[in-house]
């Protein structure tokens, strides 16, 4: 009969759970290492599947893949006179960029109480590029704009959109 005495403890029955227990610890990292990995190649992900982009957004990190965002929209009901109301949508591009970004038209939408489309039209972007960080006001209008308009929307244009162009 052979007895084994001393600190192996791999015969220590106490010791047995350090390798089961170090699994929970080993698949939390490897969900860390994808999770991180998913988060730092978000563009490339979203330009190859274009659908994961609402992921994104919905959990606050949204992507921006055109480089370029609108700021400072306004919109202004003016009474021209004879001609009846006008509508002037204001509002500027930039580019988020280190680099020249090429500006694409603008998609302007006017929303109804219940946020479905009245009206729709594109604009010409009044610049077709712009410098790294560059600024650039837009304007817009519309004569006699659909009653019931309760908000505008302005996005740009997707290759292929087709609407007319105003001024």
């Amino acid at each position: 009969m052979i007895v084994m005495r001393g600190s192996d403890s791999s015969c220590d029955p106490s010791s047995r759970g350090t390798i089961g227990g170090a699994a929970p610890a080993l698949v939390f990292l490897a969900l860390m290492v994808v999770a991180t990995a998913a988060i730092a190649a978000r563009s490339a992900i979203v330009r190859a599947a274009p659908v994961t982009a609402w992921a994104y957004a919905s959990l606050g990190m949204p992507v921006n893949l055109r480089g370029l965002s609108i700021d400072g929209v306004r919109a202004t009901m003016a009474e021209p006179g004879e001609g009846g109301r006008e509508l002037l949508v204001t509002g500027e591009i930039v580019n988020l960029r280190e680099v020249e970004t090429l500006v694409p038209s603008l998609r302007l939408a006017l929303l109804g109480e219940d946020r479905r489309e009245l009206y729709l039209w594109t604009a010409r972007e009044p610049k077709s590029r712009l410098g790294p960080h560059e600024r650039v006001a837009f304007r817009a209008g519309l004569a006699t704009p659909p009653p019931g308009v309760r908000d505008v929307l302005v996005k740009f244009a997707a290759p292929g959109d087709k609407a007319s162009f105003t001024e």
